[in-house]
């Protein structure tokens, strides 16, 4: 036993794989590919386009622990009805509302949003909404900025 033990491993210079591929799993692929290009397809007839009237918006010099309020105006320029599927802020100080229905071609509708920074978010703050639509790219970044100062 104490010879075994000493005896140097044997050495293996051969890597096998265990996937094989064979004609069963070509086809299976290939039905995947296609059902995957399908529904890319499908989903391309949905989208549309989307504009804003602006990016960003500078409160400017502001006071902490108050509410300041601004809205972004949304605007469907596909041909196909714009869904706004959720509208996400960085921060738990900055809140959107929005219109949960269809904004219609050609017709536009308003993300509101509330920025109350608190005492402990003083000097240049810079938040952002994240807007997430039907569209290519699917995602909309608007900004908010303000310089906040402490409550008098």
């Amino acid at each position: 036993m104490l010879l075994y033990a000493c005896q140097a491993p044997e050495k293996k210079d051969d890597f096998g794989s265990s996937i094989v591929a064979d004609s069963e799993n070509e086809q299976a692929l290939e039905a995947t590919l296609a059902e995957a290009k399908k529904e890319e397809a499908e989903r391309k007839k949905t989208l549309s386009s989307v504009g804003f009237d602006r990016m960003l918006h500078d409160f400017g010099s502001i006071e902490a622990d108050a509410d300041y309020t601004t809205t972004f105006t949304i605007k469907n320029t596909g041909k196909k009805p714009l869904l706004i599927y959720e509208v996400k802020a960085s921060c738990g100080c900055t809140v959107p509302t929005w219109n949960k229905k269809p904004i219609e071609p050609g017709t536009s509708d308003q993300i509101e949003v509330t920025f109350h920074p608190g005492k402990s978010q003083l000097g240049e703050q810079d938040k952002t909404i994240s807007v997430i639509t039907n569209t290519s790219p699917g995602v909309a970044v608007l900004q908010l900025k303000a310089f906040v100062n402490p409550k008098k």
